[in-house]
């Protein structure tokens, strides 16, 4: 670190710590904000009335410091520290306020309580991305006290709809805002996130006939469903079956005896009966469902969990007493999702840093007429995900022939390319460097680059990287998880890092892109 970089670092942690009470504060506030997105009809409810109570507090935070706010068609709002030359370069923070449900796990503290316990600040959006939104602009409050001029003008992006999946808030804002030339997005891991992975949500279906009960023992199929998010590995999958009263001691023994021997041929397999759901419901039938645990994990690594869904379609495709149709959809959703880089659908594709393509089977919804299978696919660099859809399709149409299943291949939601910034490009070296000094500089850590699985706004803003807020493995990543929570010495440490990377462009070569 140079001398002049120690100065500026003094200046800017004095002027931090000065903020410390105040930009705990702020966090405390912005996450009482109740913008759940995405969730139930209620929870949106909620989030519709929320979103503008939260621009208008970060307005008046805003305007406070000396920046000018405002919202785009109420669904996106920018923060912009303006260069007197209306030309300048654009440098972009990109972050959301809107965050998952907090689920139905008990928190320690309320998760909207905006809670200050000990050394941390608690809540839903600690992590992602609320805290991250208020150290961005503290960052850039800190650097104007400490009255360093930038060669550029600094814009806080804050979306609304990046938890849904949508994105159409960062749509319109690339309709109606100029392009940023630089930005980052305080929604991922430290160091630099320059790549990620594309996004494909794949879904599989097909309808068949309604078949009869099975003849010889009335078994009827009910359902096989499981999966609750689209980039969750499933823990849990439920097979679900009817049949005759008088039948019941054997068909039970049947599944018992069936279960065993499927956990014992497979290690990482638990299927069991579920206590209290054998019931009867008519005066000659009983139902019975059996249970298939699984570990879960992000979609994004499905090697890293144990997929409930496969070991339940294994299981169900070699049953006799389960209508054709159904098996031979078992049969084929397994063959798609049990491969986690895509070979058997004709995907698998690895770049030397972006890494491997990915599949995760992560929804299926089985009935008798017909069923559906939801894959989260991660394409890397070499196929866009259009190419990708295209390539299951070819892959999985011999299917149809072979089985009698009428398949329809569809993309569900927003389909994303992979991205992959060339650090030491001439136009991107300079913002790089700033980032990466600027976090060696208060860590005393490598600033390295690296890929991931996941999707950032980077995906949606041009010329944008990951940056930050998490520092692994010293602090747990608590995104999407109850006890959501952040630590003050983190929140302080970010600000520091986020003022020093704006601090340090004063001296780049930043030019329109």
């Amino acid at each position: 670190m140079s001398g002049n970089e120690r100065a500026v670092l003094e200046r800017l942690t004095e002027i931090v710590e000065r903020s410390r009470r105040t930009i705990v504060a702020d966090t405390s506030r912005i996450i009482r904000f109740r913008t759940v997105s995405g969730g139930t009809p209620e929870e949106q409810r909620v989030c519709d009335r929320e979103i503008p109570a939260c621009f208008a507090w970060l307005a008046e935070r805003a305007r406070t410091m000396g920046f000018d706010f405002r919202i785009i068609e109420g669904v996106v709002a920018e923060i912009v520290w303006r260069h007197e030359d209306p030309g300048a370069p654009i440098v972009a923070i990109a972050g959301h306020i809107d965050v998952v449900t907090p689920g139905s796990a008990q928190w320690t503290h309320p998760p909207f309580d905006g809670a200050v316990n000990g050394d941390h600040v608690w809540g839903r959006g600690a992590q992602d991305d609320k805290g991250p939104v208020v150290q961005a602009l503290h960052a850039m409050n800190a650097v104007r006290e400490a009255g360093i001029a930038l060669p550029c003008t600094v814009k806080l992006v804050i979306g609304t709809m990046e938890e849904t999946g949508d994105w159409s808030d960062m749509a319109t804002y690339r309709r109606v805002a100029e392009k940023p030339d630089y930005a980052f997005t305080p929604d991922a891991d430290f160091p630099i996130i320059s790549g990620e992975k594309g996004m494909l949500n794949a879904v599989i279906g097909a309808e068949w006939p309604r078949t009869p009960v099975h003849a010889e023992t009335g078994l009827e199929f009910v359902s096989l469903l499981g999966g609750e998010r689209e980039n969750v590995i499933p823990a849990s999958c439920e097979f679900t079956v009817r049949f005759p009263k008088e039948r019941r001691s054997e068909v039970l023994r049947e599944l018992v005896r069936a279960t065993t021997e499927y956990v014992v041929e497979h290690d990482e397999a638990n299927a069991t009966m579920i206590p209290g759901r054998e019931r009867e419901i008519a005066e000659d039938r009983f139902e019975a469902v059996v249970s298939f645990i699984g570990r879960s994990g992000h979609a994004s690594s499905p090697q890293k969990g144990h997929n409930a869904i496969l070991d339940a379609l294994d299981f169900i495709r070699d049953i006799e007493t389960i209508p054709q149709p159904v098996r031979n959809f078992a049969l084929l959703a397994y063959a798609a999702g049990s491969d986690a880089w895509g070979g058997p659908l004709g995907i698998a594709l690895e770049h030397p840093f972006v890494g491997k393509t990915t599949v995760c089977l992560t929804i299926a919804d089985i009935r008798p007429t017909g069923g559906r299978v939801l894959l989260n696919v991660r394409p890397t660099m070499g196929a866009t995900a259009h190419q990708t859809l295209d390539r299951i399709r070819a892959a999985l149409e011999p299917f149809e022939g072979e089985m009698g299943l009428d398949l329809t291949i569809e993309a569900k939601g927003e389909t994303m390319d992979p991205i992959h910034m060339d650090a030491d490009a001439p136009e991107t070296k300079p913002f790089i460097d700033a980032l990466r000094t600027a976090f060696e500089t208060v860590t005393g850590r490598p600033g390295k680059l690296r890929a991931v699985g996941g999707t950032t706004y980077a995906k949606a803003i041009p010329n944008c990287v990951a940056f930050g807020p998490i520092l692994d493995p010293d602090e747990p990543s608590l995104i999407h998880e109850p006890d959501e929570r952040v630590g003050i010495d983190a929140i302080v440490r970010n600000v520091r890092i986020y003022a020093l990377a704006l601090a340090l462009l004063a001296d780049k070569p930043l030019r329109k892109r």
